[in-house]
């Protein structure tokens, strides 16, 4: 599964800051980030030269999707990005998910949710790809602190399905025996080019990456060999 998070920032556009003046609030967004990525996120951060649509429909683009084919829970959401509004989730149909969150676990990189965002499916039922909506107020220091500020925003009425997400970095994951049997077949192919011609050719790569339908799982198999 894979994990896209972009967020814009509040913060004034002349506001200059440097290693003393650096907020809490600031200082989380960076650990998030850190951890985010490492586990294998991907991290968008937005200013006010470009919107959540425009780098949206960049990844939509990058990955070779089609708009029917990522969708979300959110009215808002569905109707600002222009995409399926959906209540159950699908996974032969839905390649990716478009959601908010409650708030963004800085020490672990991990991301807190509840059925406000996934309703009452359940996590390990989500698509392959999931993109959070965030803003630069819903980063906290810990899960510890997120279940007290969740706790004090539905006072009324407290939300159910409540879980965190985590984002795992398949290079630190067992092989299947499919991805053996892809790194395999790459090195070979890429062996036959290197015998041919001493290197492996811009455009045979270029040429084979087209052909792969999954440019995830192309990257991840590229990665290992």
């Amino acid at each position: 599964m894979s994990f896209w998070n972009f967020f814009k920032n509040k913060k004034k556009d002349n506001q200059e800051l440097d290693d003393t003046s650096i907020s809490d609030e600031s200082s989380l967004d960076l650990i998030f980030a850190k951890n985010f990525t490492e586990s294998g996120g991907r991290f968008i951060y937005l200013d006010h030269e470009n919107s959540t649509k425009d780098v949206f429909e960049k990844i939509i683009g990058e990955n070779n999707w089609e708009i029917d084919n990522v969708c979300s829970l959110d009215t808002d959401i569905s109707k600002n990005l222009d995409i399926r509004l959906i209540r159950n989730i699908d996974n032969e149909k839905v390649k990716a998910l478009v959601t908010d969150c409650e708030y963004l676990l800085s020490n672990s990189g991990r991301i807190l949710i509840c059925n406000k965002q996934i309703k009452n499916n359940k996590i390990e039922n989500l698509p392959p790809v999931v993109i959070i909506l965030a803003r630069m107020d819903q980063f906290v220091s810990d899960l510890s602190e997120g279940m007290t500020k969740l706790k004090y925003k539905y006072k009324t009425k407290f939300p159910s399905n409540i879980t965190t997400i985590v984002v795992k970095n398949k290079l630190n994951e067992p092989l299947s025996d499919k991805y053996k049997k892809a790194i395999e077949s790459i090195a070979r192919l890429f062996r036959e080019q290197v015998i041919l011609h001493k290197t492996i050719p811009i455009r045979f790569t270029n040429n084979y990456i087209s052909e792969y339908i999954n440019p995830t799982s192309f990257n991840t198999t590229r990665s290992h060999v």
